[in-house]
């Protein structure tokens, strides 16, 4: 993604790089333990149907995440 968005606005096989993460203290804290930390590069590797969670492929690991909780990490 060339400009700064969020993880929720990607699209199944792009990838993009942290750029940060927003939300409550302990989110964040939870999202850096699986990975989401400024620099990582981040890959979509699949979106559940009706807005439900995606997957992302980073630092080796495959992880879903809500909408929501994409939707605070900066890319």
């Amino acid at each position: 993604m060339g400009r700064q968005g969020s993880l929720a606005g990607m699209h199944k096989g792009s990838t993009a790089t942290v750029k940060g993460l927003g939300g409550h203290p302990e989110l964040r804290a939870r999202l850096q333990e699986l990975g989401f930390v400024p620099g990582s590069q981040v890959t979509m590797v699949a979106a559940a149907a009706f807005g439900g969670a995606l997957a992302f492929q980073v630092r080796g690991s495959t992880v879903a995440l809500r909408r929501a909780d994409a939707a605070t990490i900066l890319v």
